[in-house]
This record gives C-alpha cells, sequence and structure tokens, in this order.
C-alpha cells in the first residue's frame, strides 16, 4: 500500500486525518449552543465614584462612594442625606444633615450649583452646610468630567476646580458656601 501513496500523498493523508479527528473534537464538545444570554450590565471599566462628606469627631472627611445609576449631581445629594450606612457608622462617621422628606432640586450653571431643600427642613449647622457644599463640589466634578455637564440644568461647561454653592430651604432662608473651606485630601477610606 506504500508503494501507492507518494510522500506528498502520505502528508496530504495525515492532514486530513488531522482536520478530521480536530473538527470531530471541536463539535462533539458536549456544550449545546446557546446564542445569547442576558446577564446584566455590559462592562464598562472604571465606575467614577463621589466622594460624600460625613462628620467624625467635629472633623469633616470624604467618603468614596460608587455611583449606583445616573451620574448627576442630584444623586449625590441624596446619597449624601441618607447618611453614612452601617459600616461607616461603625468607623465613627456621623451626619449633621437632617433626613429628606422628598428629592431635593439641583441646578447646575458653570461652577454655580443651585440646591433647594425641600419645604420643613430645618436650618442646617455650618458642618451640615459644609458636608453639602463640599459633596455637591465633588460631584460636579466628577458630572461634569464624564457627561460634560453638571448635571441638572447646566448650561455650560466649567473648567474651573471652584464650585459654588447656594442652598435654599423655603421658609428658612438661603446659604451659601465654596470648595475654599473643603478638606484636601482628607478621607475615612
Amino acid at each position: 500500500m506504500r508503494r501507492l501513496l507518494t510522500r506528498r500523498g502520505q502528508r496530504a493523508v495525515r492532514s486530513g486525518l488531522s482536520l478530521t479527528a480536530a473538527a470531530l473534537l471541536l463539535s462533539s464538545c458536549g456544550i449545546p449552543s446557546t446564542g445569547v444570554v442576558e446577564a446584566g450590565e455590559a462592562a464598562t471599566g472604571i465606575r467614577p465614584a463621589y466622594v460624600l462628606y460625613f462628620v467624625r469627631q467635629d472633623t469633616l472627611l470624604g467618603v468614596r462612594s460608587q455611583v449606583p445609576g445616573t451620574l448627576d449631581i442630584g444623586t449625590a445629594v441624596v446619597l449624601l442625606f441618607r447618611g453614612p450606612d452601617d459600616l461607616l457608622g461603625l468607623k465613627g462617621l456621623t451626619t449633621e444633615l437632617p433626613p429628606l422628606t422628598s428629592p431635593p432640586t439641583v441646578r447646575a450653571d458653570g461652577a454655580r450649583v443651585s440646591v433647594e431643600l425641600p419645604r420643613g427642613t430645618g436650618p442646617l449647622t455650618r458642618t451640615a452646610l459644609a458636608q453639602l457644599t463640599c459633596t455637591i463640589a465633588d460631584a460636579h466634578l466628577v458630572a461634569s468630567a464624564g457627561s460634560g455637564s453638571g448635571g441638572g440644568n447646566d448650561t455650560s461647561t466649567s473648567t474651573s476646580t471652584s464650585t459654588k454653592v447656594t442652598v435654599t430651604i423655603p421658609g428658612v432662608g438661603q446659604s451659601e458656601g465654596s470648595t475654599e473651606t473643603c478638606p484636601g485630601s482628607a478621607t475615612a477610606e
């Protein structure tokens, strides 16, 4: 039989047998095809995080928090008003902000952000105003970097790192703060 096939023919037969064996192995692995399977959110890389400011022993400390859902200043404000979670509470972090009865209204216009808290919210302490101002300033930077706007009704893109925050509480008054009083890199992490 050897004489019937030339060397070239023998190589062709071996190649054919190898390809057939590989095809059989690949087609009979026992795993059925399934098509597309929905398995949650598509990978997006590193998710942005806000820094929420809480209080420990009269000192303002930033806590990095992942953004759940929409990337905007209003989300950061709502998360801040919820207060520290149980784990942060064990680390001695608290808040001076009162609980909210409804979501605040947030408007950004360049480096200025206005927040209107719901009617019935009591006056804020100086520390509570600092918590709110510093959290909003950080969220404004994150939102501006992520979407090209500061959230809310932003009508321009700010390149400034200084943010002016106006907090209005109907029936109580208005307060202003800026990032100049925020702690630089003090974090509770």
